[in-house]
């Protein structure tokens, strides 16, 4: 991912907090039929600070056993994970500098996290519903009453995991990008948060939440 120094997010902790908080990631591998991308929730897992495992990342996710990741092998395939936040069109009118001289442009907002690994398939019951339990409580945690694996009916669990494949994928490189208009005065990034809380699209006024003014 090419990304200007200005721009680039480099703190495992400030990664490990973006993937958490957009874990609906675009998983594209190499298959022996080409290129296989998908969209899937991944539990990210950071896992001992010290020791062996120090600043080891694992994602974890599951598919159905008619997908084609859940046929690959022991050795795992080569595979791009890419989290991406909400993200917004900004237009050159919002900033308060540089109108007269015209030397404006449009741009975009975002902030990105790109991994790169293996993924293998792990086929075990009991992987498969602890990974499940964690991925929903990643999501229900804050709620006045949250849902968990425990309210669904045994059964109805293990039929519906029965029908899945765990996946597991060691990071080996990453790399953040944060395009939140760092470049831009603090004048124009005011603007740009005030003009995006205007816009209809909720990511819109996402991403306006996003930018340090």
């Amino acid at each position: 991912m090419y990304s200007q120094p200005l721009f680039s997010v480099e703190d495992p902790c400030e990664l490990v907090r973006w993937m958490r908080a957009y874990p609906l990631a675009t998983v594209v591998a190499v298959t022996p039929a080409g290129l296989d991308a998908n969209l899937l929730p991944l539990e990210v897992v950071h896992l001992a600070e010290t020791g062996e495992h120090r600043g080891r990342v694992l994602l974890k996710g599951h598919v159905a056993r008619s997908h084609a990741l859940s046929q690959v092998g022991p050795a795992g395939v080569p595979v791009l994970v890419v989290f991406q936040s909400p993200n917004a069109y900004i237009s050159p009118r919002w900033y308060v500098n540089g109108q007269r001289s015209g030397r404006l442009a449009p741009s975009w907002n975002y902030v990105a996290v790109e991994a790169r690994g293996r993924v293998r398939r792990v086929d075990d019951g009991a992987w498969l519903r602890r990974h499940l339990a964690a991925l929903t409580l990643a999501q229900e945690a804050h709620r006045a009453a949250p849902w968990s694996l425990a309210d669904a009916s045994p059964e109805f669990v293990d039929e519906a995991a029965a029908r899945l494949i765990g996946l597991e994928i060691d990071v080996e490189q990453w790399a953040g990008k944060r395009f939140l208009s760092q470049q831009r005065t603090e004048a124009d990034r005011r603007s740009v948060v005030e003009h995006l809380a205007e816009e209809s699209a909720g990511s819109a006024r996402d991403v306006g939440g996003l930018i340090t003014p």
